[in-house]
């Protein structure tokens, strides 16, 4: 647990967290003047927004990204000591509060679409670059030599000539320089930290209990809350009998709000047991009625060619003239992003301010969706990020911060709201239902024509808060416009929807012709950013359908894909690489089905290969072989650990996950009904960091994409059975059914 102090705390309801506005300063106004003024009263050099150098010599680092197991935090520091050539122990890090100077990323401050590395790669280093010149440039001046004749090592600046100061000392002279405007980071060649595997900085506090996530953070005076959510997504209650569940000990009120019915009490497991003695009727709800089977039926009956988002050619054309001609439909469910930790968050509403904290994966998104609710303007929300369990996605939406500054405003203390995992389950957002039609046809063993149409839930129709927090400097009034606008567009389907399409309309694949469309499917369950996103889906359709086409030409799959894809670059790589890993060219074992499929999503080429059997009716995975080409690995073990952590992830979801709706009640509330991939389940993965000249690119969400469909391209070697629907394992025991 950790407590902030009670004057820490009204400090910062009151004042809006003062100490990261005056870091803030440094990087724009009259940023010597507020330097100087700084480093005079407290002995720091604050270089710019992320960087301090402290009197003692140890280097202060304020992250911008939520830190939810991916190892940001290990990356961003160890680029940061590479840079200022100090030990990674001798750095001291915090997480940054909301602030708009923080927002580097789609305009927001949010941590998602495996940009994170990419982005300090460049912004973050140069920044550290800068604060290791201007201390050169304080020590040459002080002995009066060129900075060309003057380095870095161990937290000194070191002269040829044998001088050597330590950082600490030139803190308040650096302080009196202007921040360079083009430092120049150190070489590649030079690295002694980037590129080498070392610990994670924050696994001894996970593994000692120390480290604070959301669930264990507590503030003076605070309250706790449990909500009785309704049976289906919206309802509302309409009429609540709380009288026995007051009367319980530590029970301090029960709350009717238009999203459930709040107990708060002392202590949460006080409020949660008093939650058996209020009885609530419920109104019908958003999605009273909805039924998922019915709905994948009709979006299966659809043929209508959606917007058009690619048109390569003349697909149309040639597929009507094609003699090998392949015509298929797959689908993927709905899905619950089900992180370790259930969504929580701490919040105090005082006045026109409120302050929030929690594991979120974006401070902005939280902030517009608390100043909405709260009607207040977004800048009065404070938002602290404190580790996540987990994140996918689910934690950039902030809908649990919402409720919990809503109960705050209330009761008039801060509250901490813990979701069960059952709320967890049944609250969305979801990852999106898909129904992919593809045509395909191929002609001396090559695709001559590929026409697809994707039938989706967009995630940008059920995003208003999130286009809203991406558009900066607009007037209220005229941003409402703007974005019922954006929404109006997709919706009436008139613009094609990114999200759904992403991982087919931007195919490396070198189809001789290519016809990509899209159409939205509607209805008010909300979803969201899954992780990979679209890829998530069309990973696994894609290299499905490939394999498929490579079936009817009669070609090996790595030779197939080869006729197809560069002949140079992240994708031929990792295919060789992947090819001679797995063993590809012998035989499996009796018993064994082999797949493979490989995909490019956020600038990252990962293959993967799945060996496959089928025991008392049951797919196991057996071992998968992984090749990944991310350019410059910061960390490999980092590195390894995600495509690891996505291959678990998208094995979970292909085999056995899915959300399911009858009348509009969620089927599925825990682990029992939405399994992930038990320990005793998980294959042997084997992973290859191939050594890439490029620049750093994404790891977090690559390694999901090609798992299920390498899987089921085994399941095809093995038994001659296609699967096209997820979850495999179902598909698999209804096989023959229809």
């Amino acid at each position: 647990m950790i407590e902030v102090s009670r004057r820490g705390f009204l400090r910062g309801v009151l004042a809006g967290g003062g100490a990261l506005s005056l870091a803030v300063t440094f990087g724009c106004g009259d940023k010597n003047a507020t330097r100087i003024e700084h480093a005079d009263r407290t002995g720091e050099l604050a270089a710019n927004l992320y960087i301090t150098v402290k009197p003692d010599g140890r280097i202060g680092l304020t992250i911008n990204k939520a830190e939810m197991g991916q190892g940001v935090t290990t990356a961003y520091m160890t680029m940061v000591a590479e840079e200022l050539g100090v030990p990674i122990d001798r750095i001291d890090m915090k997480y940054a509060d909301s602030h708009p100077g923080m927002r580097e990323s789609f305009n927001m401050q949010i941590t998602g679409g495996s940009t994170s590395t990419k982005e300090a790669f460049g912004g973050l280093r140069h920044g550290a670059a800068a604060a290791r010149e201007m201390l050169v440039a304080a020590a040459a001046a002080d002995w009066r030599v060129p900075v060309t004749e003057c380095s870095v090592a161990d937290g000194k600046v070191v002269h040829a000539g044998g001088h050597t100061i330590g950082y600490g000392e030139l803190t308040k002279r650096a302080a009196h320089l202007a921040v360079p405007a083009h430092p120049t980071p150190k070489a590649r060649k030079d690295y002694t930290l980037v590129g080498k595997s070392d610990r994670r900085v924050d696994a001894r506090a996970k593994v000692a209990g120390t480290a604070v996530f959301g669930i264990d953070f507590t503030v003076p005076d605070m309250v706790n809350a449990h909500v009785i959510h309704g049976p289906v997504y919206g309802a509302s209650p309409t009429q609540v009998t709380a009288d026995a569940a007051k009367r319980r000990v530590g029970v301090i009120d029960v709350i009717a709000l238009p999203f459930g019915v709040a107990i708060v009490a002392a202590k949460y497991w006080q409020a949660r047991a008093a939650a058996q003695d209020v009885t609530v009727a419920w109104s019908k709800g958003d999605v009273h009625g909805l039924d998922t089977a019915k709905m994948a039926q009709a979006m299966r009956d659809y043929h209508e060619d959606g917007t058009v988002a690619v048109d390569q050619g003349d697909a149309g054309k040639v597929l009507a003239h094609a003699t090998t001609k392949v015509e298929v439909i797959y689908e993927a469910p709905y899905l619950a992003h089900a992180a370790m930790e259930p969504q929580n968050a701490t919040a105090m509403v005082h006045g026109d301010r409120a302050e929030v904290w929690a594991p979120t994966q974006s401070p902005t998104i939280v902030q517009t969706m608390v100043g909405h609710a709260l009607g207040i303007d977004r800048e009065n929300v404070l938002v602290h990020v404190l580790l996540c369990g987990g994140g996918f996605g689910r934690r950039a939406i902030g809908d649990v911060c919402v409720q919990a500054a809503l109960i705050s405003k209330r009761v008039g203390k801060p509250v901490k709201l813990t979701w069960t995992r059952e709320s967890d389950m049944t609250q969305g957002f979801y990852r999106p239902v898909y129904a992919v039609a593809m045509k395909g046809s191929t002609h001396d063993g090559k695709v001559d024509a590929v026409a697809i149409n994707c039938l989706s839930q967009s995630i940008a129709l059920s995003s208003s808060d999130l286009i809203d927090a991406a558009l900066p400097g607009i007037p209220g009034p005229i941003k409402k416009m703007v974005v019922n606008g954006l929404l109006a567009m997709i919706g009436s389907n008139s613009v094609p929807d990114m999200f759904s399409t992403e991982g087919l309309s931007n195919t490396p694949y070198q189809f001789g012709n290519l016809h990509v469309a899209s159409s939205p499917v509607q209805n008010k369950l909300p979803v969201c950013s899954w992780r990979s996103v679209g890829n998530s889906v069309t990973g696994f359709v894609m290299e499905s359908f490939v394999d498929e086409l490579a079936v009817a030409a009669k070609q090996d799959p790595f030779a197939f894909r080869r006729k197809m894809l560069p002949t140079t670059g992240k994708q031929a790589r990792v295919l060789d690489a992947l090819e001679k890993l797995s063993g590809w060219s012998t035989a499996p074992k009796s018993g064994v089905g082999r797949g493979m499929a490989r995909h490019f999503a956020f600038e990252t080429e990962v293959g993967e290969v799945a060996e496959v059997e089928i025991v008392d009716n049951r797919i196991k995975v057996r071992r998968v072989y992984c090749v990944v080409d991310c350019g410059l690995a910061v960390n490999p073990d980092l590195v390894k650990a995600q495509m690891e952590g996505g291959i678990i992830f998208g094995l979970s979801a292909a085999l056995d996950q899915e959300i399911t709706l009858v009348d509009g009640v969620v089927q599925q509330t825990n682990f029992d009904t939405f399994p992930p991939l038990r320990m005793f389940e998980a294959p042997e993965i084997i992973v290859q960091v191939i050594e890439s000249p490029d620049d750093p690119t994404g790891v977090g969400e690559p390694g999901l994409p090609p798992a299920s469909a390498a899987v089921a391209n085994a399941i095809f070697a093995l038994t001659g059975t296609r699967l096209r629907r997820m979850p495999l394992q179902r598909a698999w025991n209804e096989r023959g059914a229809k």
